[in-house]
């Protein structure tokens, strides 16, 4: 049974259609259920039909998940209004001295308890908020205070200050706090629950559509991942469209996603916590922005092996190297040439055959290439880990040895032993887990002396170190290069 986080009541109708002034919704709104799953997925059952009588038909039998207009609806319990967005056929019945029903679905979904701007243009969205809940252990920036003796229980919360990061392009990332407890002024009661609440602000200086606030979501629940190195999921997000005199309308953004079971990152058990970033946040999210576009498969691959998402160990392995090859190949994409390479042209220069020539350049196209195994050894040796060239050469041909074995061979070359190769692959992968995201950081402007802190002196270290070991790479110095 799908578990739900939205199931209410409404009446729903055409974005297009204006609403008469002093009502609720237009007479052609049609009582219908909004569905949300947990995961985001978005259906829209009415207890009728929007579409004319003349299109209805043709409507029913189109093909599945054919697009649709924009649906505003109201719902019954709360009163808020939503917004379906993306929106499109998912069945139903025309049932002539019988009930018609529609079904819908959408790829976004909006949700506040302000009414939605009357233009039909796309809307433009001024901010994005999103609630911390579950990271208050990593960000270690709690703020109420307790002390209780055998007669007393005191409790004391003392505002703090918004921490701001102004970010170069103009636009403003914040982190924000609030408090949840009771109401103004003197109360006796029986039970006082109080909850300090923390949100990540990201006010862009241009407005953005919704589904730019659902990417920039996506990104920063990606950067959240990397820099806790667990795949707790984020609540939902806010957005906001931001008015005169300081008004705001805000809503909250649904769509399809995939999310865990993971519990919340615990301080002690997150390879960084906040505390160590704080001063150079601001450049770390404008930084990890970037370059999530720039590096393209080189960092989406890493991402596809987390997000709670269960792979064969063969292929979170296979993903891992294809990621840092491709990692190689945009970071070194404008290097000169290399003396082998203008060694292979000074070859074919020499041939005088237009068709030799073009024979020998297809033979030779890839010859001046680096090995994969090169192209490891260059990555990890971008970070500021004092272990022996030796030792970083035989961990990367090994790892490109195997992956040679899983693309080329479907396995293990040579007959033996499937769990000692398993085992191998497996052992791989954890020093990968530590060894790749460290990279993405490096590239995102990571501090050199915070990197090598976190191999050598970080809560996780010990940890770290011996996955390392595990595969033949010693830490020998704790001093960064």
């Amino acid at each position: 049974m799908e578990n739900n986080t939205i199931k209410d009541d409404g009446y729903f109708w055409w974005r297009d259609t204006p609403i008469p002034e002093g009502s609720v919704a237009p007479e052609s709104a049609i009582a219908g259920v909004l569905t949300i799953t947990t995961d985001g997925k978005i259906s829209l059952e009415l207890h009728g039909y929007l579409t004319s009588e003349e299109d209805l038909v043709p409507r029913l039998f189109n093909e599945l998940g054919s697009a649709c207009p924009d649906i505003l609806g109201r719902l019954k319990n709360t009163s808020e209004y939503v917004l379906l967005s993306d929106v499109y056929n998912n069945g139903g019945r025309a049932a002539f001295g019988g009930i018609s029903f529609e079904k819908y679905g959408a790829t976004s979904c909006l949700i506040g308890a302000q009414e939605f701007p009357s233009d039909r243009e796309e809307i433009q969205y001024d901010s994005l908020r999103i609630p911390l809940t579950g990271f208050e252990d990593w960000l270690c920036i709690s703020s109420i205070d307790t002390i209780r003796t055998k007669r007393k229980l005191t409790s004391t919360y003392k505002t703090q200050k918004n921490i701001q990061y102004p970010l170069d392009d103009g636009s403003k990332l914040s982190i924000e706090f609030d408090l949840l407890g009771p109401y103004f002024g003197h109360s006796n009661s029986h039970s006082v629950k109080i909850t300090e609440k923390i949100y990540l602000k990201y006010l862009t200086k241009d407005k953005q559509s919704s589904a730019d606030m659902q990417k920039c979501f996506s990104s920063i629940s990606d950067l959240f991942l990397v820099l806790t190195g667990s795949d707790f999921s984020m609540e939902w997000p806010f957005i906001t469209i931001e008015g005169k005199k300081n008004t705001l309308r805000t809503y909250k953004l649904y769509f399809l996603r995939s999310r865990t079971s993971a519990a919340p990152p615990a301080h002690y058990s997150s390879w960084l916590i906040f505390p160590h970033i704080r001063e150079n946040f601001g450049q770390i999210f404008q930084q990890w922005q970037k370059k999530r576009k720039d590096l393209g498969p080189g960092m989406s691959l890493y991402l596809g092996t987390r997000r709670g998402i269960q792979l064969y160990v063969e292929h979170r392995f296979v993903n891992l190297i294809w990621g840092l090859e491709s990692l190689h190949r945009t970071l070194n994409k404008d290097a000169p040439p290399t003396k082998l390479e203008e060694k292979v042209q000074r070859i074919i220069a020499q041939i005088a055959a237009t068709k030799d020539k073009r024979w020998l350049e297809g033979k030779l196209e890839h010859s001046a290439e680096p090995s994969l195994a090169e192209r490891l050894v260059d990555c990890i040796k971008k970070l500021p880990l004092q272990i022996a060239p030796s030792e970083i050469n035989t961990f990367c041909i090994e790892c490109a040895d195997r992956r040679n074995d899983i693309s080329h061979f479907g396995g293990q070359r040579t007959p033996g032993s499937y769990d000692a190769f398993l085992q191998k692959i497996h052992s791989l992968n954890n020093a990968l887990t530590y060894l790749y995201p460290a990279i993405l950081l490096k590239e995102c402007g990571f501090d050199d002396k915070l990197l090598n802190d976190v191999f050598t002196k970080g809560l996780m270290a010990g940890r770290i170190q011996r996955i390392l070991q595990e595969v033949g790479l010693q830490l020998t110095s704790n001093q960064a290069k």
